[in-house]
């Protein structure tokens, strides 16, 4: 006899199907906001089975020059930050058991949050688990009904997700043009006179490389009253004579009321930090959800950073004028083979090819012959400007530079030509 199917199992039956569609609708959702990688798409995704600070090995077995690495002083694999990471180890262990303000607090994080503050000219610090945590959760949180926030349009994704947190927090949020102090004056010029007024900007911008214009941004905040949140995560430790980011390379010190970081770059470890005022740092510890109910960072990377802080300070001079010597001979070689560059300060150097697929193919090709190289393209970057993204960083020789121009001059101009371009 055939089996019929009763109402429960058709009704799961439909439920399995609902959800399936639910799942599919979603992956097209994520899909349409993705970048285009095609058959290439493996290239962003290799892993690194072993790492000497210029070049890694893949598990794929070949080894690759990489010009993409955030280790911008050459500190990653640093004895002195390894020896502090090992013995956190074998003090505290591998991990935190909660969240800072459940038990997580170590007095190593406490510590690396003083020195931070006192590396930066700031009065306290707070350290969360990832530099993209630390944007989002200070915008969310300081901000509500009566504010306004105010964005450079190129603003680095922590901070645009940041924004969009505040705007659901009741915010009124505006993005102004890049580096138009003018536009953000303008903007600015139509909050109610009793607003809570926040300007955010990167400090160097992570796709282009430029800098921000403190002074400019600084005064504009003067003279509205406004908070000026600055994102330092590319340009501290590496601009500046002392290393100290924008403040320092413009000499406007104490000029950003509230100042972030990042301990994934220069500092080689990980998490984020935010360093302004003592009264304002402890609001937030309290304040902050994604400080509130995310688990401490682990001791390594703390010990690590806080190892690292030092390291800077000792021999950051050094070790920026490496960075400068290999950037400036990157941008050279570039240049004499008719590439034309931005004239950006920072080490983030802009290969800007303009068509996607020359940009995608052109890294396919770089890695295929032994230079590690991303491009970025639209959302992360405006449609039309799709690029090579290249840093080099204090580790790297004169003669690694000279290879790996060589090898991108000769990508860049295969891909054009099989585009046609």
């Amino acid at each position: 006899m055939e089996k019929t199917t009763g109402p429960e199992e058709a009704m799961a039956t439909g439920n399995r199907q609902n959800s399936e569609s639910n799942v599919a609708r979603i992956i097209t959702h994520l899909q349409t906001r993705s970048p285009r990688l095609g058959h290439i798409r493996h290239l962003y995704e290799g892993s690194v089975a072993e790492y000497d600070g210029v070049h890694a090995t893949f598990d794929d077995g070949y080894s690759k020059m990489l010009l993409t690495t955030y280790d911008y002083l050459g500190l990653l694999g640093d004895k002195r930050l390894n020896d502090a990471a090992k013995e956190a180890v074998d003090f505290f262990g591998t991990g935190c058991f909660g969240s800072r303000v459940l038990g997580g607090s170590l007095d190593l994080h406490r510590r690396l949050e003083q020195e931070l503050a006192d590396w930066v000219g700031r009065e306290d610090s707070m350290v969360l688990s990832s530099g993209f945590m630390t944007n989002y959760t200070v915008l969310a949180a300081m901000a509500g009904p009566g504010t306004w926030v105010l964005s450079d349009e190129l603003n680095h994704a922590s901070i645009v997700d940041g924004c969009m947190a505040a705007k659901s927090a009741g915010a009124t949020v505006r993005v102004y043009r890049h580096n138009d102090v003018a536009h953000a004056e303008e903007l600015l010029s139509q909050a109610p006179a009793d607003a809570v007024k926040i300007v955010v900007s990167d400090g160097i911008f992570s796709m282009d490389g430029d800098v921000l214009d403190l002074p400019g941004l600084s005064a504009l905040c003067r003279r509205h009253g406004a908070l000026l949140f600055v994102d330092e995560a590319h340009s501290l430790g590496v601009i500046g004579p002392n290393g100290g980011g924008s403040e320092d390379h413009f000499g406007l010190p104490g000029s950003v009321d509230l100042l972030m970081g990042t301990l994934s770059k220069a500092v080689p470890a990980s998490g984020g930090f935010v360093a302004g005022s003592r009264d304002l740092i402890a609001a937030l510890r309290l304040g902050a959800r994604g400080y509130l109910f995310s688990g401490a960072s682990s001791p390594m990377a703390a010990a690590a950073g806080l190892a690292a802080v030092r390291v800077i300070q000792q021999d950051g001079a050094e070790r920026r004028f490496l960075l400068e010597r290999n950037t400036k001979h990157l941008r050279k070689r570039l240049e004499e083979a008719g590439f034309d560059l931005p004239d950006v300060l920072g080490p983030i150097t802009p290969v800007i090819v303009g068509d996607d697929h020359v940009a995608l193919e052109a890294a396919r090709i770089c890695q295929e012959r032994g230079v590690f190289v991303l491009s970025a393209l639209p959302p992360a970057v405006a449609p039309g400007t799709s690029r090579l993204r290249l840093n080099a960083t204090a580790a790297h020789s004169p003669q690694d530079i000279d290879f790996a121009c060589d090898v991108i001059v000769e990508a860049v101009r295969a891909a054009s030509e099989q585009s046609g371009n």
